[in-house]
């Protein structure tokens, strides 16, 4: 894949452009048009990926965003039958938020039921743009439900059913510091492939999935010796009983405070509806983020007021200190050198809780709790911003949360209390200020001694709520049916220490959005966005002492993106960036990244997408990222550097109607650069390139 010409940087530039756009016009200019409904579908999942992971930096989140990923896509492959769904069901659609769902709910028992997803435009608050929006994901049915009585006819458990069962290979080119070193020196004891193969069968009752993993540098010698196993038998829908999980489960109840996995929409650029948390209960897990989740048994019980129970016992992996003493459990499920597999799983951790919730005639009122048992003493930590974590062998959480709707405004909040005496809040609401516009306001204040080890609010800091206080106001108008205006502004303070800090720190940052659809074949967005937030530096008093000081650390960044139908086998995608940053005491740098991407389809059971990336940053602070397109399921959210340019192909191959086939290509090449990456991760060389091989059947 060597994209690099012996000519200037602007001359690349113009020279790639050209021939992308060439191509584009001229690509099968005599082709029958047909439909692209599969298309359609995949790229509302990847616009809603997108709006979740685009502003995340992969080097400082510790958003679980994998099982996010495989939620979208579920419900994609599955849409939900909008002539059967409660409101608590229509909540998990990205798009939705609970007066809308009420409205729907509303409709159908006033009126009728819906006969074509398009009926959805006559409920109140639902227009074009929000269906188009939620189109991926529901569906009206097909009219024959099979009876709730027939619980021992095979057909109750096998209708609708799907099996889906798929391969997947992953794999650096370039020979990275840790295949080099023999493993008594610290070196990978396996192969760099990373492999992934999951198997599931699942109908309107029944899911059973069994998931196997290994990771780059671990070691499998057969089909039993995977790192990371994962599997469950679930049942679903039998009446009361709404959901029974035996094996690996994950749960996400209320705001998030107390008890959320699987990931979660953030601040980004949808300012209304990433704020309040729709929950998803208790789900079968299926992917292969070996931090998260649960083992053992869960079950939800009820109509209107429903139980849910659940226990979990399953090993972690912990740095040990001594012997009864260990760090709290790593989060990267990585088990590659004899260090890593000589601690692999050696902490039990048993939990258990549960949560009862009411459903009213306007909204929802919850509590949850849990208990958590480690068989080993888990130490704080000594850096100053370690002072508050969880130390001990025992935890208890307690939460309670609501989502009420009055006349047209949502009201939202949770309140969580953990037992070593500290206590998290988020309160908010959402008004609808007439047809075009939404408001929503929130407040947080997440104590710096709250020890919600499985939480995950919102908020400035990603991953668990602690040590932030906040207040965030967002608002959306549609100008017209072509133009939407999105702006949002967040005041945050950390009470205490963060890591690389010793005192208490603020910011605020501030995004605008304006979206433009002249036409349905073309959209046309610009953002801008801007954080200050208070950074320490070392410096010295009068007297040579070393001390720390506060001063802004400014990260600003503008972006314009154009995407073009140009013909129904030919989508054109193109974006700049341009990000302007300061380091505390430091001078500003800048960066910025292009892109031209395509996506065509040769052959109706063919789809190409090809993207180049030129990109240039004075330094990492000006660093640049983009979501790219990859093999199902996978997230890439890549970060960029330096100068140089990265340039990738996805293949997508529809082999038969149970067949299907991805390939992904890429190489990152750059200019001013000899050495990538460090430590075992550490190539020598300029060029950094990754494949990808994945293959699924499905009947």
């Amino acid at each position: 894949m060597h994209l690099i010409y012996s000519c200037t940087y602007r001359d690349k530039t113009g020279t790639v452009f050209f021939l992308i756009f060439f191509f584009a016009f001229l690509i099968f200019p005599a082709v029958q048009l047909f439909a692209q409904d599969q298309d359609t579908v995949r790229v509302q999942v990847e616009r809603d990926l997108e709006r979740a992971i685009e502003e995340i930096d992969p080097e400082e989140s510790e958003l679980d965003l994998e099982e996010l990923i495989e939620f979208l896509e579920n419900l994609a492959a599955n849409p939900m039958n909008i002539n059967r769904a409660g409101v608590d069901d229509l909540l998990q659609i990205p798009g939705l938020n609970f007066r809308l769902a009420q409205n729907i709910v509303d409709h159908r028992r006033r009126e009728a039921p819906f006969s074509s997803v398009d009926d959805l435009v006559n409920v109140s608050g639902i227009g074009p743009v929000t269906l188009s929006r939620i189109r991926p994901y529901i569906t009206v049915g097909t009219g024959r439900e099979l009876s709730r009585d027939l619980y021992l006819n095979p057909r109750f458990w096998t209708n609708n059913g799907r099996f889906e069962g798929f391969s997947r290979f992953q794999q650096v080119l370039e020979e990275q510091e840790g295949y080099t070193r023999p493993d008594t020196l610290g070196g990978y004891i396996g192969s760099p492939i990373k492999y992934y193969q999951r198997f599931r069968f699942t109908s309107n009752h029944l899911s059973l999935n069994l998931t196997q993993d290994k990771d780059p540098g671990e070691p499998l010698s057969g089909p039993t010796d995977f790192d990371f196993n994962s599997w469950h038998i679930a049942l679903q829908d039998l009446g009361r009983l709404r959901t029974l999980v035996v094996g690996d489960y994950s749960v996400a109840f209320g705001q998030g405070l107390l008890l959320w996995s699987g990931g979660a929409f953030g601040k980004g650029r949808d300012v209304i509806r990433s704020v309040s948390k729709n929950e998803r209960g208790v789900r079968p897990f299926t992917s292969a983020q070996e931090a998260i989740g649960f083992r053992g048994v869960a079950a939800t019980y009820g109509n209107r007021l429903q139980v849910t129970g659940f226990y979990s016992n399953r090993q972690r992996t912990a740095t040990v200190i001594d012997e009864e003493t260990v760090n709290f459990p790593t989060e990267s499920g990585l088990h590659r050198t004899l260090a890593e597999r000589d601690r692999r799983n050696n902490l039990g951790q048993e939990t258990f809780g549960g949560r009862i919730r009411a459903e009213l005639p306007y909204g929802f009122l919850g509590v949850s709790a849990f208990h958590n048992r480690f068989d080993k003493t888990i130490a704080r930590g000594s850096q100053p911003y370690q002072a508050h974590n969880f130390a001990g062998r025992e935890l208890s959480g307690y939460a309670a949360d609501y989502r009420l709707l009055i006349g047209t405004t949502m009201l939202f909040g949770e309140a969580a209390y953990t037992d070593n005496g500290g206590y998290g809040l988020l309160t908010g609401a959402n008004f609808e200020i007439g047809l075009q516009t939404d408001l929503v306001m929130a407040y947080r204040n997440y104590d710096k001694a709250l020890q919600s080890i499985f939480g995950s609010g919102f908020g400035e800091q990603s991953g668990r709520p602690r040590n932030e206080q906040g207040f965030y106001i967002g608002l959306q108008h549609d100008l017209t049916e072509e133009i939407r205006l999105s702006t949002y502004f967040d005041q945050f303070h950390f009470p205490a220490p963060r890591f690389q800090t010793r005192q208490p720190t603020s910011g605020f940052d501030w995004l605008g959005l304006i979206e433009y659809r002249p036409r349905p074949t073309l959209n046309l967005y610009a953002l801008f966005r801007s954080k200050i937030r208070d950074q320490e530096y070392s410096s010295t008093d009068e007297m040579g002492r070393d001390i720390r000081l506060l001063d802004d650390n400014i990260r600003s960044n503008a972006r314009f993106q154009a995407e073009y139908q140009v013909h129904p086998r030919v989508r054109l995608r193109t974006r700049f960036d341009l990000v302007r940053a300061r380091a505390a005491n430091s001078d500003e740098s800048w960066g910025y990244l292009v892109f031209q991407d395509i996506r065509f389809f040769p052959h109706h059971r063919l789809r190409v997408d090809a993207r180049v990336t030129m990109f240039d940053t004075d330094d990492f602070d000006s660093r640049v990222f983009q979501f790219e397109n990859d093999l199902l399921y996978v997230l890439s959210n890549t970060m960029l550097f330096d100068q140089g340019q990265r340039m990738y192909v996805v293949l997508n191959y529809q082999a038969s109607d149970w067949l299907d086939f991805w390939f992904k290509a890429g190489t990152t090449v750059y200019e001013n650069r000899n050495v990538i990456g460090s430590g075992l991760a550490q190539i020598n060389g300029n060029r950094r390139s990754d494949i990808g091989l994945q293959a699924r059947v499905r009947f």
